[in-house]
């Protein structure tokens, strides 16, 4: 009880801080639920940027991606994935139906294609929707993307990791997010803990199913620009996960390792981080030129 009042009460702050900024918080109905998400004009020319956050998390958590985007683009969108934040986990879904969940509330908000940036299980979600309504991605930026395949002994093993069952599973856990020790690493692992034993996130762990990973030909049916991310320092997914991408991205698509990142570049090093999605953005080809040639494609 003590625990859910606390991290409220935070929820609460950040979320009254970046209102404050001009970010408007809606619920967006869906036939499977509301989706909520955080909602800002931006300054600049370039197509809005829709952020993912990460497994056990929420949109604002990833403040520090999407609010440095504003003076770039047309508009940020954070949107609380099925189950996180604001936004509840529709009964007995699968992930193709939080999938389809997300991208009706999207559809009611995104005047364009937008620029997705994808972290861990943001990343897995940004690329089935680039699969299934390509007409919301514009381009892909993921960060240590979820969804490589696993035969069914290693996700058992790997999805056990997420089970959190005493402190020093969460603080070991925590270690892993880092590449250093962060200063407030027992503070973190008990918040840590307490999300992910949230009803919500264990129904989704256990929702996993084969089906929910990637096959090489999807990620080759990518058509718009791709760059990912993997950090060098990166303990919380496994190095075939990298490999997976490494070998089955389309041509088109790139792939950078950064030695001193880890799972969590957004904390670990923002402003690196968002050099990095500025100069993705500023790079793209004319958004004119990419909708003559996904029409010339689909022919």
């Amino acid at each position: 009880m003590i625990a859910r009042s606390l991290f409220r009460a935070t929820d609460r702050f950040l979320l009254s801080r970046l209102r404050a900024r001009g970010y408007r918080s809606e619920n967006i109905p869906t036939r499977s639920g509301s989706i909520h998400l955080l909602r800002a004009k931006g300054e600049g020319i370039h197509p809005p940027v829709v952020v993912l956050h990460g497994l056990a998390a929420a949109s604002h958590f990833y403040e520090s991606v999407f609010d440095p985007m504003r003076p770039l683009v047309r508009s940020v969108i954070a949107p609380d994935l099925p189950g996180h934040g604001s936004s509840p986990l529709p009964p007995h879904a699968g992930s193709n139906d939080l999938t389809e969940s997300l991208a009706e509330a999207l559809s009611k908000v995104l005047e364009e294609p937008a620029i997705f940036v994808g972290n861990s299980l943001g990343g897995a979600v940004s690329i089935r929707l680039a699969l299934t309504h390509p007409e919301l991605v514009r381009a892909l930026f993921l960060i240590a993307p979820g969804g490589a395949p696993m035969d069914e002994a290693t996700r058992r093993r790997f999805l056990d990791r997420f089970a959190l069952r005493s402190h020093n599973e969460a603080l070991a856990f925590v270690d892993d997010l880092f590449v250093d020790k962060h200063p407030q690493r027992q503070l973190i692992a008990w918040g840590t803990r307490h999300r992910f034993a949230s009803a919500n996130v264990r129904a989704m762990i256990q929702r996993v199913e084969e089906e929910a990973f990637l096959t090489p030909e999807e990620l080759a049916r990518l058509t718009m620009p791709v760059h990912v991310l993997w950090g060098g320092a990166d303990r919380v997914l496994l190095p075939e996960h990298a490999a997976f991408f490494r070998n089955h991205l389309p041509p088109h698509a790139t792939m950078e390792t950064v030695a001193h990142f880890g799972h969590t570049p957004q904390i670990d090093h923002p402003r690196e981080l968002q050099h990095r999605i500025r100069r993705f953005i500023t790079q793209l080809p004319r958004a004119q030129a990419h909708a003559e040639q996904r029409a010339l494609t689909s022919r």
